[in-house]
């Protein structure tokens, strides 16, 4: 049966924090009241229905809200969940009170959202920032972090879960064969999932569970640790329609039928993969002209979109469709009723749970073809298609770091990686080699099962053979990292990474791109 749940911002009242950091008073609703229109025809501020700036600590709205949900289809609401170093906590009173409120019918569970908080000005990485219009002048005392995200050892990873375990026990707490449903941000910046999730899945089955049901979102492959992967939308739509894109307008326009394009051709080669759905974007109340806006976003493309999305999840063994958002007002992702539209995003849930049906034919997946004497030739096509789209997207990066004058041998440096072995030596490895030749980066080796590319000097290793001892392992079979690093792994190789994630990181650092 498909079920529907929608990410929840508790951010709708005030904390001592926020005081602090933003300024007196300061909820999601200063940002979302302080937006204006930046171009013709840009449809801010945006305005909630009949003047509904409320506050999450009030009963009467969150039974508001759970009263929506069940009338127009939505099943559940996935609370963010703010859990820093030491345990320190924020935003937490709304899940706090929803538990002792038991008569609020809203049924739920947690996404941990594990990034630091800190100043966009403090150049630290892969953290969050939640208001650039709002932020001060910065000081030269201060290094801009707010909250610092750190995982701690297993006694840490006790207390946290000891802390969720009365959340998991309520009625109302999604669970899956008995499993409390519980997903985390940004999975892969965790270095100890696997061990963390071996503690808390043990501490459930001791409460009387069969586990944790995990959703890792943020990540592109299923783990032994991850239950279900979640593919974050639109972000990820966004970051593929920009790198595509030639515009160097300072905020980033574009139209919101292309974003569901990009979203609804997403090729899920493995199944328990969950595709995100959204109802707009535009966070320009939080960043400004430095923002992102999708344009022409209309209840009845919506609705049309969503049943799509819906067939395609359930195509591909998930019956669960994660929408962004319920609340996220200051980034524009909102099925709670506004002044333009009404109720029609959230009539558009109702249509698309009742319509998905429709498309189930359209996105059967390719295995109910085998009858078909053309399934190998499009299977063929099919992985062909996406290796070359892959490096498609790797090359262009790459180019754009050249185009800023920066190497990758920055990242290794940084790392204290003095020596490497490249995996795969084809069209990536080579251009690899010829980077990182002449860097004081030693390439110990070439892992390949053949290959006519030789050099004085640099070793060949067949993969299931011995292999030399260096710092790092980059595979540049990006498409089949997942399968080769799991392997290596299995043979007690620890530092393999992907060329792929070595750019990105560098890009995503040096913040380059049009």
């Amino acid at each position: 049966m498909v079920k529907i749940i929608s990410m929840y911002l508790p951010q709708f009242y005030r904390v001592k924090e926020n005081d602090e950091w933003w300024g007196e008073g300061f909820t999601e609703w200063t940002a979302v009241k302080q937006a204006v229109a930046l171009f013709d025809g840009h449809y801010q501020p945006r305005v909630p229905l009949n003047n509904n700036y409320y506050n999450l600590l009030d009963k009467k709205t969150m039974q508001w809200q759970a009263n929506l949900m069940r009338k127009y289809g939505i099943d559940g609401q996935c609370i963010y969940h703010y859990w820093f170093k030491e345990g320190r906590q924020v935003l937490e009173k709304p899940a706090q009170n929803l538990l002792k409120w038991a008569d609020v019918d809203m049924l739920f569970c947690f996404c941990w959202a594990n990034e630091s908080w800190a100043r966009t000005w403090s150049g630290l990485k892969n953290t969050n920032a939640w208001s650039v219009k709002q932020e001060p002048e910065q000081q030269d005392d201060n290094n801009g972090l707010l909250l610092e995200q750190y995982y701690g050892t297993e006694e840490d990873w006790r207390k946290h879960f000891d802390y969720l375990l009365d959340f998991f026990k309520d009625e109302r707490y999604i669970k899956i064969e008995n499993k409390p449903v519980f997903m985390i941000y940004k999975v892969s910046d965790m270095y100890c999932l696997q061990e963390m999730m071996d503690v808390w899945r043990k501490q459930a089955e001791e409460a009387g569970f069969s586990g944790i049901y995990l959703i890792g979102a943020n990540v592109k492959y299923s783990s032994d640790a991850i239950d279900m992967v979640l593919l974050s939308e639109p972000g990820h739509a966004l970051k593929m329609l920009k790198k595509s894109s030639k515009s160097q307008e300072e905020t980033f326009r574009c139209d919101y039928s292309n974003v569901w394009d990009e979203i609804l051709c997403y090729s899920t080669e493995e199944k328990r993969i969950s595709i995100q759905g959204f109802v707009d974007r535009d966070d320009t109340p939080r960043n400004g002209q430095k923002g992102w806006v999708v344009e022409n976003a209309r209840p009845e493309l919506f609705q049309k979109y969503l049943s799509e999305l819906i067939a395609k999840n359930m195509s591909n063994g998930c019956d669960i469709t994660f929408i962004n958002a319920w609340n996220e007002w200051g980034e524009g992702m909102y099925l709670e009723p506004d002044k333009k539209n009404g109720y029609a995003f959230l009539e558009g849930v109702t249509y698309a749970k009742k319509h998905y049906v429709e498309y189930l034919e359209k996105y059967k997946p390719l295995s109910w073809m085998q009858a078909s004497k053309d399934k190998k030739e499009a299977e063929e096509y099919k992985e062909l298609s996406r290796r070359y789209r892959s490096y498609w997207i790797i090359l262009n990066d790459w180019l754009t770091l050249k185009e800023q004058g920066i190497e990758l041998k920055g990242y290794f440096q940084e790392r204290r990686i003095r020596s490497i072995a490249i995996y795969g030596i084809g069209l990536l490895g080579k251009h690899l080699y010829f980077e990182l030749k002449d860097s004081g980066i030693e390439i110990k080796g070439i892992i390949d099962r053949e290959t006519g590319f030789n050099r004085k000097g640099i070793a060949l290793y067949r993969p299931e053979g011995d292999l030399p001892e260096v710092d790092m392992i980059v595979v540049t079979v990006t498409y089949a990292y997942h399968e080769i690093s799991g392997q290596l792994k299995k043979r007690g190789v620890k530092n393999v990474i992907s060329l792929e994630e070595i750019i990105q990181t560098v890009l995503s650092n040096n913040k380059c791109g049009w």
